[in-house]
């Protein structure tokens, strides 16, 4: 089992030195994923946190959120469904519940 294993190590070590370009090009690819993902997360945090001390700064301690119908766009016939969907759903309500520390309340 161990031989199996160590041949394997060294056969793949062996295929890394042999194809260097390819090795190389391979683990930059990966760390520039890695870098843009970290990247990616860090902004919306930062994005986040900025939106909420600016709500918190403006001393507000109440928001109200409303639905409001958007305006008809096209023909009633490019409906798929017999319903039009707009505004919040109770969803959104739990999703805001979870995603906002600082909500002490929420109805809907």
């Amino acid at each position: 089992m161990i031989k199996s294993f160590l041949r394997s190590f060294r056969l793949g070590v062996y295929s890394l030195l042999l194809h260097k370009l390819r090795s190389g090009l391979a683990i930059l690819g990966i760390l520039i994923g890695i870098t843009a993902v970290i990247w990616l997360v860090a902004m919306g945090e930062g994005v986040s946190q900025q939106a909420q001390e600016q709500i918190k700064d403006l001393g507000a301690t109440n928001i109200i959120v409303r639905s409001v119908k958007p305006a008809q766009q096209g023909s009633s016939s490019s409906n798929s469904g017999f319903f039009l969907e707009y505004g919040l759903l109770r969803d959104d309500l739990k999703r805001i519940l979870t995603n906002v520390p600082h909500v002490e309340q929420a109805v809907a």
